[in-house]
């Protein structure tokens, strides 16, 4: 079963509905390779990548894992692309939260650390790769060849962000406009590396809260009790994360 028949339309799962695309992609009938990419990313988000299949992914679709290697040349090179796609939305909904917050610099840098815990327990099985990037991937050479910039760019995206964060809480004022790169980091480094150091601890510390909270055990869907002690972890842990930066 590769490409169905010329003028036939393939045999897909019932449930792939169009309020189902519609609500995933924003489309009800998003193009084929848009398909693939989609559904992966649900499926990824559901399942973890370790028990997804691309062979589920075709199967569901109504064609062969060669459509698969025809659109991404790969698994991993479809993993990666949903990486990439992924991260770029989460980046989004980082600084739409942090924008959403009160006009202070502890409450956007409370709101962004909130949104990197929240955001990322929703991406489900997706938080090791966006962790992990490199290590979640059967061929790291492949993933690095076709969305290697892609992370690193938005990997020093985030973290000059959340630098920022840092260092408008320190000196009390809220900024309105983005460092380039090259700047930023030399600025950091030269005047205030401690900066840097703190935004470092903030995402190793919420990296460690979101695999925590996206396991296989989600605390989400325990008894209320369980519940309650999450969110109150989460509080104290964004508390104290923001009470450790002194003032410049």
């Amino acid at each position: 079963m590769g490409r169905p028949p010329k003028g036939t339309r393939p045999v897909t799962d019932p449930s792939l509905t169009e309020d189902f695309w519609r609500e995933l992609t924003g489309h009800a009938e998003p193009s084929q390779r848009e398909q693939f990419l989609w559904l992966s990313i649900d499926l990824v988000r559901e399942l973890g990548l370790n028990q997804f299949k691309i062979t589920t992914v075709a199967k569901m679709l109504g064609y062969s894992v060669a459509m698969v290697n025809h659109h991404f040349g790969s698994r991993d090179g479809l993993i990666a692309e949903c990486a990439e796609r992924v991260h770029q939305n989460y980046s989004l909904e980082l600084i739409d939260a942090t924008e959403a917050a009160e006009r202070n610099p502890r409450a956007r840098l409370e709101a962004y650390i909130e949104a990197r815990v929240v955001c990322g327990r929703r991406l489900g099985g997706w938080t090791q790769v966006l962790n992990y990037p490199f290590h979640s991937f059967e061929s790291p050479a492949i993933a690095i060849a076709r969305s290697g910039d892609a992370f690193e760019n938005s990997f020093f995206r985030n973290l000059m962000f959340i630098t920022q964060l840092v260092l408008d809480l320190q000196r009390g004022t809220v900024s309105e406009s983005r460092p380039d790169r090259e700047a930023f980091a030399n600025e950091i480094m030269r005047q205030n590396p401690t900066a840097f150091f703190h935004a470092a601890n903030i995402g190793t510390a919420t990296a460690g809260a979101v695999m925590w909270m996206s396991g296989r055990m989600d605390v989400f869907t325990q008894p209320q009790e369980i519940v309650d002690l999450a969110n109150a972890a989460l509080k104290w842990q964004v508390q104290h994360l923001v009470n450790s930066i002194p003032a410049a």
